[in-house]
């Protein structure tokens, strides 16, 4: 009997041990890339984003009102094009990987960016974002929210390209490369 109690209790203890292993590309990249000093994080707060309330409905209001925080990691080596390529390479990786869905993507002067989710279209835990310019100047980031459904970010992303972009030049400034 105690025999048995000990091999259920080496069972229970491997089945945790395998659960707790179970890890999130994205924040593993993050946590790398944080050890790196050719990266920054910038935490920026959900409400920095703009949209045009009067385009869309209030579901959707109410789905883009219920992202928490948004957290971007910046590539800032602007020197080495094939160490920039490369590390482009790996968040490309992460952002493609089984854990994550493609939302949309956008192509736009000179700029690429991917969104993708975690979660089920009607409950999204995670949006991320891989966006890169012509010359692989990259950025990755996440958009952390309560159950926002696909759709509603579909159409409010649609009302972001309203956004003045002299709105958001204290943005690109921060993360601009050091020497420029």
């Amino acid at each position: 009997m105690l025999k048995k109690a000990y091999h259920i209790l080496i069972i229970s203890i491997l089945l945790a041990f395998a659960t707790a292993c179970k890890t999130d590309p994205l924040e593993d990249y993050f946590v790398r890339a944080t050890e790196s000093p050719d990266f920054f994080i910038v935490n920026i707060p959900a409400n920095i984003v703009k949209f045009d309330e009067n385009k869309l409905d209030a579901k959707t209001l109410k789905d883009i009102h219920s992202v928490k925080k948004m957290n971007i990691l910046v590539y800032k080596n602007n020197f080495e094009t094939n160490k920039k390529q490369a590390e482009f390479g790996k968040a490309s990786k992460v952002i493609k990987s089984k854990h994550y869905k493609t939302l949309t993507k956008i192509n736009n002067k000179g700029y690429e960016i991917v969104f993708s989710y975690q979660g089920e279209p009607s409950k999204i835990d995670e949006v991320i974002f891989l966006g890169k310019d012509k010359d692989y100047n990259f950025l990755i980031g996440m958009l952390k929210g309560d159950d926002v459904n696909v759709n509603s970010i579909v159409k409010a992303l649609k009302h972001v390209k309203d956004v003045d972009e002299s709105q958001a030049r204290s943005l690109l400034d921060m993360i601009k490369p050091e020497t420029e």
